[in-house]
């Protein structure tokens, strides 16, 4: 198959080589995770571009490349690396750099948005950290989200990190997902993945194709954790509206001491726990059979007290199935009610008195009672509200058997702080599953035929592939392109680089509707720097 031979036009600053002086040139064009850059191997005799017309490390330029009439602008560069490569008969040099998208490694950026759209914070990094434009012809090239950020505060992270962070959680129609890249003539394009269409046509044109399939994106367990403040009990006045609630009963401690519901002095719904006469004046809560509390799960104990007047101490203490005892002894205002709540747990044990007849370590996770104790040697009243254990995850896991059959058991874990149900995270991890559990597709494909006019291939568009032997019929995404121009052979090989996967569905539409009043589509800002 004939084809035109390959054109260049390559500018460094005020420098304009000639075609005849460019032996090797190489372009590499990528998208969201790189950016991209070029290499160029020039004709230096007579120090013709170190002396006479010198190149520089931070010069501007741009290289165009085509075929015969048509050049079209490739990339818009900076010089960032010069070499010179001399033998006793030839010299040569050998400029390296990449797109104007190096911008976005310059800054670093201490900033805090606050229930701002997706694109707000796009154009604010580009218009104040990297400067860069993003309109063209009076076209806003960053497309808007429907992703409202309640919260996202940085000290010190690249801009080029947000920007990813921004991409891979943004949604736009229910779809999870933007590119970003910068145009060959140096402008800045944000806009939702496989949005965009190549008009450039492969067929008939691919030389040498790779095409493989691969599991190492496969997982099909998914557990999604979302923020720590799931109760035990879910309602947090439960255990104190009855003397028998489900999950356990309350008695008393101390010789003849009277147990009832208080439904006049109280401080949330219809009942406090009331004690009162004898000494040593105590309430227990005894946990049901299999219902035993794991304070490794919620690492926090409130509840609400009231101590009649004259008695400040009082003595919280757990016990385990085994037996063994802490606790914690504390000096309250009486006569008032007063919120406690104190940190439980394995991680939280060094905050407890451990009793000095354990005969081994305590159990955090199988607690059998809870006792609030007033040491006294007359009656007191002693009252207890709003009993409950605090700061659990939400949690869902979702599974898929099928893919677990042909891949193995392949695990991802995610925490999300603005998932605030078990609902919400279930409906995250099905989103998730559905994206990850089956295998991803890739192509390469090289070519020294392909002519594309001047509309230049470009990361992040789809384009149509036909591969007859490996029945592929359908449109994959350009995730990198790579032009070659070798002048000794007079040709010029694009390398793509494409892939193909399940789009991300924004969690919402697992509810089978269009928005839900449960879920605020609100994410935080969870990205640190290290």
């Amino acid at each position: 198959m004939s084809v035109v031979l390959p054109v260049v036009a390559v500018v460094f600053g005020s420098v304009t080589p000639p075609q005849g002086d460019v032996r090797e040139l190489r372009v590499h064009l990528g998208c969201t995770d790189e950016v991209s850059s070029f290499d160029c191997l020039l004709v230096n005799f007579d120090k013709k571009y170190t002396v006479t017309y010198p190149i520089n490390v931070g010069d501007d330029g741009s290289i165009s490349i085509g075929r015969g009439v048509n050049c079209p602008l490739i990339i818009t560069v900076r010089v960032e690396e010069i070499r010179c490569e001399s033998t006793p008969i030839e010299n040569y040099i050998r400029v390296r750099g990449r797109c104007w998208g190096e911008r976005f490694f310059r800054r670093q950026v201490t900033k805090s948005y606050e229930n701002k759209k997706g694109e707000y914070v796009v154009k604010d990094l580009i218009d104040n950290y990297v400067g860069l434009s993003h309109v063209r012809d009076s076209t806003e090239l960053v497309e808007n989200t429907d992703t409202t950020y309640a919260l996202l505060e940085y000290e010190d992270a690249p801009v080029f990190d947000i920007l990813k962070y921004i991409a891979g959680s943004a949604d736009k129609a229910g779809v999870i997902g933007f590119d970003f890249r910068v145009e060959p003539d140096g402008k800045f394009a944000f806009f939702p993945k496989n949005s965009k269409t190549s008009s450039v046509s492969l067929s008939e044109r691919i030389e040498i194709s790779e095409y493989r399939k691969d599991i190492h994106r496969v997982r099909n367990r998914i557990t999604v954790y979302g923020a720590a403040e799931k109760a035990r009990p879910t309602d947090k006045d439960a255990w104190t509206e009855s003397l028998t609630p489900t999950e356990g009963a309350w008695s008393i401690y101390g010789g003849g001491s009277t147990l009832s519901l208080d439904s006049v002095d109280k401080v949330v719904g219809s009942y406090s726990v009331k004690t009162s006469g004898g000494t040593g004046t105590g309430l227990i809560f005894t946990f049901n059979a299999g219902k035993e509390q794991d304070c490794n799960l919620h690492p926090s104990l409130t509840f609400q007290v009231k101590i009649a007047l004259g008695y400040l101490d009082l003595t919280v203490e757990l016990e385990d199935t085994a037996g063994m005892i802490v606790d914690r002894f504390e000096r309250i205002r009486d006569g008032n009610w007063v919120l406690q709540s104190f940190p439980v747990g394995k991680k939280n044990s060094d905050q407890w008195q451990h009793s000095v007849f354990n005969t081994q370590p305590f159990d955090w996770g199988n607690v059998k009672y809870i006792r609030f104790i007033v040491s006294s040697t007359v009656g007191v009243d002693l009252r207890v509200d709003n009993l409950f254990f605090n700061k659990c995850r939400w949690k869902s896991v979702q599974e898929d058997s099928a893919s677990q059959t042909a891949y193995g058991l392949r695990e991802l874990v995610e925490v999300d702080e603005e998932l605030h149900s078990d609902n919400e995270c279930m409906l995250r991890a099905k989103a998730l599953l559905a994206h990850l559990k089956d295998s991803a597709e890739y192509i390469t494909v090289r070519s020294n035929v392909v002519d594309y006019g001047t509309n230049q291939l470009l990361p992040g568009d789809k384009i149509h592939v036909v591969l007859p032997n490996e029945n592929i019929d359908a449109d994959y995404s350009i995730i990198s392109v790579e032009y070659r121009v070798v002048a000794a052979e007079q040709t010029l090989e694009v390398t793509l680089e494409l892939g193909k996967e399940p789009s991300l569905l924004a969690d919402y539409l697992y509810t089978l509707r269009s928005k839900t009043e449960s879920l605020s589509r609100y994410k935080g800002g969870r990205y640190e720097t290290v």
